[in-house]
């Protein structure tokens, strides 16, 4: 119940035991300005040229199928068209679900009146009603996404689904000074929104596949040592592919000398006299 303002205090006869004051039996004023409507300037030469070009952007985007809300007995309603032709306006809701079933259109038409929470007052029928307004627009959000088929149609919805109570705990945790567990599921409902954006693309393209090139090369070195008689050697490296040049030579080894006699061994004089 919102505030009203009253030109002179209610009665005390006319407050009930409960606090709840009937706004219908006060006498009620309108309100008064607190101060003047502000002067705004004309818009600038370019942005009225801009204008332009978005009009033109505008009248060729699609219509998204509107909707209106029509009583239906005590307390109940039904939705039907915003125009005269209810042929193109169910055409319209075919295109806008990638479907030509009409069970299918019914059935995605009442899960997104059950997301609808949002209700407005009906001073005519007394009685509160849908809004019209946010019925609407998830309709047009739903018709943004252009489903091919049923299947992305069932994406489509969940992903306004998501928005919506993202949307809504958001402002949630803003308001109750950022309360940190309503932030958490605010955060997690975001990711979940990439994410189905993400498994709507992978849908619309089943057969495409990344291809990774992977180039691995393989180098190999050969390490060849060459030594002298006297026990000394060195070290070279050599590349794969390229291996020393064989000379044939081979260490040298104890050898006869020449005229039969043969080099002597290791000398076991003096053991005695240790």
């Amino acid at each position: 119940m919102g505030r009203v303002a009253c030109s002179e205090p209610p009665d005390s006869a006319a407050i009930p035991q409960d606090g709840i004051v009937q706004t219908e039996t006060l006498d009620v004023a309108e309100a008064k300005n607190r101060r003047p409507p502000r002067n705004r300037p004309e818009p600038a030469n370019s942005l009225r040229d801009w204008g332009k070009q978005a009009r033109a952007r505008a009248d060729a985007r699609p219509y998204p199928p509107g909707i209106i809300l029509e009583a239906a007995g005590f307390d109940e309603e039904h939705w039907t068209a915003p125009h005269s032709d209810t042929d193109l306006w169910t055409l319209q809701l075919a295109d806008a679900l990638g479907t030509r079933s009409q069970a299918v259109i019914s059935t995605f038409m009442a899960q997104i009146e059950a997301l609808c929470g949002k209700q407005a007052w009906d001073d005519e029928a007394k009685q509160w009603r849908l809004d019209e307004i946010e019925f609407s627009a998830v309709l047009a959000m739903v018709s943004s996404v252009k489903p091919r088929n049923e299947m992305e149609a069932a994406l489509a919805v969940q992903m306004v689904a998501v928005h919506l109570m993202q949307m809504k705990l958001a402002a949630s945790s803003i308001k109750v000074s950022y309360d940190p567990k309503t932030a958490a599921v605010a955060g997690k409902l975001a990711r979940t929104f990439v994410q189905q954006i993400e498994a709507l693309q992978r849908l619309r393209a089943p057969n495409r596949t990344k291809r990774q090139s992977i180039k691995v090369s393989k180098e190999l070195h050969q390490h060849v040592h060459y030594y002298d008689g006297r026990g000394a050697g060195k070290s070279e490296r050599q590349p794969h592919g390229s291996p020393a040049p064989e000379t044939g030579e081979r260490p040298a080894l104890p050898r006869p000398q020449p005229g039969g006699k043969f080099v002597p061994g290791a000398s076991r004089k003096g053991k005695a006299n240790v």
